[in-house]
């Protein structure tokens, strides 16, 4: 998996590529959302338009980040899954805790309400 961060006013852009199995290159992912919380970055939002396949450890990868930015009063949401991935995260239920958007606009305006 590759990871591309940007930023958009107060919000981060995580852009993730390729697949979602877990082990070194997804533990990127574990130490970014590890930086952002000493940043004080607590809104996040991760692009999986181009994450082909998470597995099972990567949605449990997911889940812990998720549970890292809570703790520390943050959210993390999640932008234009394919449509393997969306199907994924409904099998698992995880669409009923991240919040799910189509649009980046979307997803940035749901920050400030």
């Amino acid at each position: 998996m590759k990871m591309k961060r940007r930023e958009a006013g107060d919000v981060t852009i995580l852009d993730l590529s390729g697949e979602m199995y877990g082990g070194a290159d997804n533990m990127k992912l574990v130490e970014m959302v590890s930086e952002l919380v000493e940043e004080k970055k607590l809104d996040l939002l991760l692009n999986l338009h181009k994450v082909k396949w998470i597995s099972s450890t990567g949605l449990g990868i997911m889940v812990s980040a998720r549970s890292r930015y809570a703790k520390d009063g943050g959210v993390i949401k999640l932008l234009q899954p394919n449509d393997r991935v969306l199907g994924i995260l409904q099998v698992t239920r995880l669409n009923l805790i991240f919040d799910v958007f189509d649009s980046e606009k979307e997803a940035l305006e749901s920050f400030t309400k």
